[in-house]
């Protein structure tokens, strides 16, 4: 039996990015070297606060917009704070050109101060702080507000729930991976004067505000910003009589705020940006008389307990994941370490080297799909594995999602340079209803919506002859997070399964070195579609009453061998849905939870495609499981060496000649052909003799007629077999008939050929 292994990377030194840290964290030391700007990014006026996306750096300034943007009168004589950007052309660093610099929209200035501001990982969605002005009493009061972009331009700017007209609320930092919003707030409630503030974004929307715990002193604590798990601020409130520092804390730790060595003056230092590796980035500070911009190198040394603690368990299977093996492996795959899982699927691997990069592998004899979670200071990171039983635990950066990520090998025209995408979409909680007539888009590099399809009854749709010289974001824009996006092969595979971010738009393995916590090394320049899995979709119907209620029924799906798989629960049209199946597989499937008024034996189980068409017809069969032939064909009997010699002298030539017992049939026709009944007789020789073997019948026709028809048909086919044995004096109950229709053609210029039943005795 061929073994899966499940692989899961652990870099040490990247382990902020999850909720809770891989290992336990003993010490954080972060230092850094403060450098001037040389690329004259700064100007006379006060700028600060940058932020980047990309190759785009964004900052506040109350310049003279007059010099940059044509069109504007007097704003120079107002010192109005307003949004800049500019691309780097040469990368983050001190002395690299900066291009373009301009406003960022002129829809956000409307004579009021507007920034900071910061933006979503994709840079899709900006939040920024703009003054609103109190003509009672002549008061300004900063309030928060978002817009996002539509098109390649930022659309208008609304304002966010929680405002409260007469505090301030400012200085916006957004994590799109926890959909947090951090920001700094003078509300009533809080330690005095500004305090940090977090509110999280739900299906319902923006939730009330909360401190954030453990960052608030008794003075000003304001622009917040968070990368791997460390949330930087400034505050003058830590130590007395100061001015602003920039202060820094590991988020659900209970160890004060550390002073940012290297940064921070004896003027106001804030606003600082820290790009993703924590190895350099900008601050402002106004150590020079104005607010200005300034770059710093960045040093962090992370130590950590030199062990590896965790817990294997299945995510569709009521059983623990005892007795596995886990290996450590080095980077050339060497097993340095390896070791059992308990009962409860728990293990722990002592004296690693906290500075190498190391594999978790385990062996679990393919019984199921896996998840696993690391232990260490706080609540753990949990990882499921993929379809290939792969762990990751990663970061998707949006900038780098596009169909060339989406098409697999065999769907490629390297001649033509052109692909074909074939996707479905699917209700992941409801398996028997499907998003119909939802328009699917493809977004070009510049945001405009390019090609657009509609989805058929079941989800389905197509992209042909798609050029492999773009790049383009697939979107369902009037798509929710129940929804999943999946591509298929040429052979009718699931090569991708995706859900949306909270814009609608799909993404999947092209994962940038610096988009989070690594745990494995794909990149990507990786092999995408070098696995593929089988995607099942089924309902069960009860023979006597085809409306009843069906909900709730536990569907268990099993290898050839009987070793389980997944386990999924059926809604009440008895429907269920298995994603992650191998592919072109032989599959047992199990019902349980049936009622004591039901019989079991009265369920027929439905398999059909993506399409909605019907390709099996199943009934309970050998040890109690409903068996599905995706290949068509079954070649073995599960019979003893004597039943099976005694079954090869009965058949003789015959056997040689079918390949094991294949019968036919004609044209529209449920009768075997003439001369195969007396395979039917030499088989029913061998049933005589041996009581205790049983008949699974496989029944197939040709691809005339309509699909619904020859599923009926082959059916019938399979039924006049059980009823010729019958007559034969061969009890009715030691038969099953499993129907296939038109799904399994053995050859598609011979219908001769399809028109079949296989005869498999166990």
């Amino acid at each position: 039996m061929k073994i899966y292994r499940t692989i899961i990377i652990l870099i040490f030194l990247l382990a902020f990015e999850g909720r809770a840290q891989v290992n336990e964290i003993i010490h954080v030391e972060i230092d850094c070297e403060t450098l001037p700007l040389e690329n004259k990014l700064n100007s006379e006026a006060n700028d600060f606060s940058p932020f980047i996306v990309g190759d785009m750096i964004y900052f506040s300034s109350d310049r003279d917009p007059d010099a940059l943007v044509e069109n504007e009168n007097n704003w120079s004589k107002t010192k109005q704070i307003n949004l800049y950007q500019g691309k780097l052309k040469e990368g983050v660093s001190p002395i690299g050109k900066v291009k373009g610099v301009r406003l960022v929209s002129e829809k956000f200035t409307a004579n009021s101060h507007t920034g900071p501001a910061c933006f979503s990982r994709s840079g899709d969605t900006l939040f920024v702080s703009k003054v609103m002005t109190d003509k009672n009493n002549d008061t300004n009061y900063p309030q928060l507000y978002m817009a996002t972009k539509d098109g390649s331009k930022f659309g208008k700017l609304q304002e966010l729930p929680f405002n409260i007209k007469e505090f301030s609320f400012a200085h916006p930092y957004y994590d799109s991976y926890d959909r947090t919003l951090y920001f700094a707030s003078n509300k009533p409630g809080g330690n005095g004067g500004y305090d940090l503030y977090y509110s999280q974004l739900t299906n319902e929307g923006w939730e009330d505000p909360l401190p954030l715990i453990g960052y608030n002193s008794a003075g000003d604590d304001v622009f917040p910003f968070l990368i791997d798990r460390i949330l930087f601020f400034a505050s003058n409130g830590w130590k007395a009589g100061q001015d602003l520092d920039v202060y820094w804390k590991v988020l659900d730790t209970k160890i004060e705020p550390e002073n940012l060595k290297g940064v921070n003056s004896k003027a106001d230092d804030f606003g600082v940006f820290v790009q993703p590796g924590m190895e350099k980035g900008f601050f402002s500070s106004n150590r020079n008389g104005n607010d200005d911009l300034f770059y710093f190198d960045m040093v962090r040394i992370v130590t950590i307990r030199n062990e590896i603690t965790g817990e294997f368990r299945y995510k569709n299977l009521d059983a623990n994941a005892a007795n596995v093996k886990v290996q450590v492996l080095d980077e050339n795959e060497f097993v340095l370490f390896e070791t059992t899982t308990n009962e409860n699927g728990e293990f722990i691997i002592t004296e690693v080297d906290p500075d190498k990069l190391y594999a978790i592998r385990a062996d679990n004899d393919n019984k199921g799909e896996l998840e696993l979670t690391l232990k260490g200071a706080g609540e753990g990171v949990d990882m499921i594995g993929d379809k290939r039983n792969v762990f990751a635990y990663k970061k998707v950066d949006m900038t780098n999602g596009g169909t060339l990520a989406l098409i697999p090998d065999n769907m490629i025209d390297i001649s033509l340079n052109q692909g074909h995408l074939s996707g479905q979409l699917i209700y992941e909680s409801e398996p028997s209803r499907y998003p119909s007539g939802m328009e699917v888009v493809l977004v070009d590099e510049e945001g405009n919506e390019s090609i657009k399809r509609v989805t058929d009854d079941h989800g389905n749709f197509e992209y042909k002859a798609l050029s492999l010289a773009k790049n383009y974001l697939l979107k369902v824009p009037a798509g929710d997070d129940d929804i999943v996006l999946m591509i298929f092969d040429l052979n009718g595979n699931v090569v991708a399964q995706m859900k949306t971010d909270q814009d609608g738009v799909f993404t999947y393995r092209n994962i940038r070195p610096d988009a989070g916590l690594k745990l494995d090394k794909i990149t990507a320049n990786d092999e995408v579609f070098k696995y593929t899995s089988q995607t099942i979709y089924g309902y069960f119907e009860y023979d006597n009453n085809k409306t009843l209620n069906r909900e709730g029924l536990a569907v268990t799906a099993f290898l050839e061998d009987g070793t389980p798989i997944e386990k999924e629960i059926t809604d009440q049209n008895g429907a269920f849905r298995f994603r992650n199946l191998p592919p072109q597989k032989n599959l047992l499937f199990k019902l349980s939870g049936v009622d004591d008024g039901m019989i079991e034996d009265d369920f027929t189980l439905y398999i059909y495609d993506r399409y909605g068409k019907k390709v099996a017809g199943l009934k309970k069969g050998q040890n109690g499981y409903f068996t599905f032939r995706p290949l068509g064909y079954d070649n073995t009997n599960a019979l003893s060496t004597v039943e099976e010699d005694h079954l090869s002298f009965i058949l003789g030539n015959q056997n040689k000649e079918r390949e094991r017992i294949l019968v036919y049939f004609d044209s529209n026709q449920s009768k075997v052909k003439s001369g195969d009944t007396k395979i039917l007789d030499n088989v029913a020789k061998v049933l005589k003799e041996n009581p205790s073997v049983k008949v699974e019948i496989n029944a197939y026709a040709d691809s005339k007629a309509t699909d619904e028809y020859n599923l009926i048909l082959s059916g019938k086919r399979g039924d006049w077999i059980v009823d010729y044995f019958v007559r034969k004096g061969i009890d009715k109950s030691r038969f099953i008939v499993n129907a296939y229709g038109e799904s399994k053609l053995v050859d598609k210029e011979n219908d001769a050929l399809n028109r079949r039943a296989e005869i498999h005795l166990y």
